[in-house]
């Protein structure tokens, strides 16, 4: 498990907060405190940064990040699809066509 910001494994945090198909690190609450307080806080220095270890830890993390949301997304469509829902409205609702949706989303439910 990752931080879905930071990218820091459960094993480099204190804690980790899980959402539907998200996870937040305690050191990201604070960061996100800061902000939502009005006071600065620091930039991403960049990609370039990080060692390649670093580099490597933030692929599988993202990799997997990616994999929770098409996984979370799927359940979502099934549940709107198990309701009946047409693809015209979930198109609508994502200002696609109806075909669009389909495409997009037809393999999940």
């Amino acid at each position: 498990m990752y931080c879905s910001f930071c990218r820091r494994d459960h094993h480099h945090v204190d804690k980790l907060v899980a959402g539907p198909g998200v996870f937040i690190c305690d050191r990201c609450v604070t960061l996100a405190d800061m902000a939502m307080a009005g006071r600065s806080i620091p930039d991403f220095p960049g990609w370039a940064s990080l060692d390649d270890e670093q580099l490597l830890g933030s692929l599988v993390a993202a990799d997997d990040g990616v994999r929770r949301l098409h996984d979370g997304i799927g359940e979502l469509i099934h549940e709107i699809r198990t309701r009946g829902v047409s693809w015209a409205r979930i198109g609508e609702a994502l200002g696609v066509s109806r075909q669009a949706a389909w495409e997009r989303f037809a393999s999940f439910g």
